[in-house]
């Protein structure tokens, strides 16, 4: 802000420099011209367009988002009487170090993908970094919420203030090697009690039973809200951790209870932390080494053609003391979408810029190019799914099976504090590896939600 004060008064100071000295210039071909004229009211020159900086993960080098990358490219190049864009590319994790780093320095990019829950976005908007989603969308006269689902907004918002809208929509879904099973006489589990029946078969001929680990909460943190999902007004769980800082409910204890009963039959992989993580998590499936995942969307186009010839979608095994129809009953959602930097927002030289670049980054030519090109489901529910275009194996299958059908929020990246969400991710790891009980885990996750109270 006091950059933008100063090179204000600097231009200001040249424009009356400019009329104590002469009011008059002449041009190369000696005609006269106004001097005044050149120099605008917030004392840019005239002709200048802004610079917008644009932190996706909208790559050039991935052949699954280059065409995006290109239409965004050529969308500037189109616009550049009215912006220059700078677009970088952070993926990942490395993305929350930069842009914490960002905070510290004031270099914050005007644009930005990032996680829109409460667990990831509540620093943003408490350090005053970004602008509530509401207010670009009351000025766009192209986006507007109605054109998204209402329910995909509970994971892109910290404490009812709306931060972005998901770019894409994602499923999880419960997937079996189909082949597996019937190679090794093994039914396809309905419940957690033959889930458990199948580990001694499938350990004993070197299979890994069920494909899940956790390292840095990944993906673990996805897998407890999904057992969550099934228990009973599990709603009130997510009330009394924003509303109350706790998350020692009988609903939670029984969740936890539950993963530590699949790790101590040996569902999991023996090192829960190595094989943590996404990418090492989805690799054991895809390769032939486990037996059934919970894998969401955005993973499926890493499946190979004849993994996905094997696989078999089936309903969530039914969990003790859960009461959900899991046949109706797939979570749904993304937290992925962008931020504006409030510094950017208020600047008038980028600030229609802005709305004009967002515009195009929610419109339906990017969301067809990320389906059919990346995998991703549109999160606009008025772009019209051509299933004949899309080539990522199984995706279609998947996209039939869970639309529509009762979901429910992440649970832990609801928690009110983003100073939490480390917590939280600590003992997801904990509690698979085996290191710490349940009991144990809520009490020092309750214990970091009591201190980020206190603050």
């Amino acid at each position: 802000m006091k950059n933008r004060k100063l090179r204000k008064l600097m231009g200001l100071g040249l424009g009356t420099m400019l009329a104590l000295g002469t009011i008059t210039g002449c041009q190369g071909n000696g005609e006269e011209r106004d001097v005044a004229e050149e120099t605008k009211a917030d004392g840019s020159a005239e002709g200048e367009v802004p610079t917008l900086r644009l932190i996706s993960w909208v790559t050039s080098s991935d052949p699954k988002t280059k065409p995006t990358y290109e239409l965004i490219e050529q969308f500037a190049q189109e616009h550049s009487s009215e912006f220059k864009l700078e677009h970088e590319n952070i993926l990942g994790d490395e993305l929350k170090a930069k842009i914490k780093t960002d905070i510290a320095s004031d270099t914050v990019p005007d644009i930005f993908i990032y996680w829109g829950s409460g667990g990831n976005s509540t620093m943003l908007l408490d350090s005053d970094v970004i602008i509530p989603f509401d207010e670009y969308l009351d000025e766009s006269k192209e986006i507007k919420r109605d054109l998204f689902p209402e329910e995909s907004f509970s994971r892109t918002s910290s404490n009812d203030t709306l931060v972005t809208i998901t770019t894409g929509l994602e499923y999880g879904v419960w997937l079996c090697n189909q082949e597996l099973f019937d190679q090794y006489g093994v039914e396809l589990p309905k419940t957690l009690d033959d889930m458990l029946a199948m580990s001694d078969t499938f350990n004993e001929n070197g299979i890994i039973p069920f494909a899940m680990g956790s390292k840095g909460g990944n993906p673990a943190h996805e897998f407890v809200a999904e057992i969550l999902g099934q228990m009973p007004d599990c709603e009130k769980d997510f009330e009394n951790l924003t509303d109350n800082y706790t998350i020692d409910t009988e609903n939670i204890r029984n969740t936890l209870d539950i993963i530590d009963t699949m790790r101590e039959n040996k569902l999991f992989p023996s090192d829960t932390v190595s094989i943590g993580d996404w990418d090492q998590q989805f690799a054991l499936y895809n390769e032939g080494k486990a037996a059934m995942i919970y894998a969401w969307t955005w993973q499926i186009p890493n499946m190979s053609e004849e993994m996905a010839e094997k696989t078999v979608i089936i309903d969530a095994p039914k969990m003790p003391g859960g009461t959900r129809d899991t046949s109706n009953f797939t979570r749904a959602g993304g937290d992925m979408g962008y931020m504006i930097s409030k510094s950017a927002w208020e600047d008038p030289q980028k600030h229609d810029a802005i709305i004009t670049l967002m515009d195009y980054l929610y419109s339906t030519d990017l969301q067809e190019s990320a389906l059919y090109n990346g995998g991703t489901i549109p999160a606009r529910m008025d772009v019209e799914i051509d299933e004949s275009k899309v080539t990522v194996p199984m995706l279609s299958e998947i996209i039939n099976y869970a639309k529509g059908k009762e979901s429910c929020p992440n649970f832990p990246q609801t928690c009110p504090k983003t100073e939490c969400w480390t917590d939280f991710a600590d003992g997801f790891d904990e509690l698979f590896a085996g290191i710490s009980t349940p009991e144990q885990v809520i009490e020092n996750i309750d214990n970091s939600l009591a201190a980020a109270k206190g603050n």
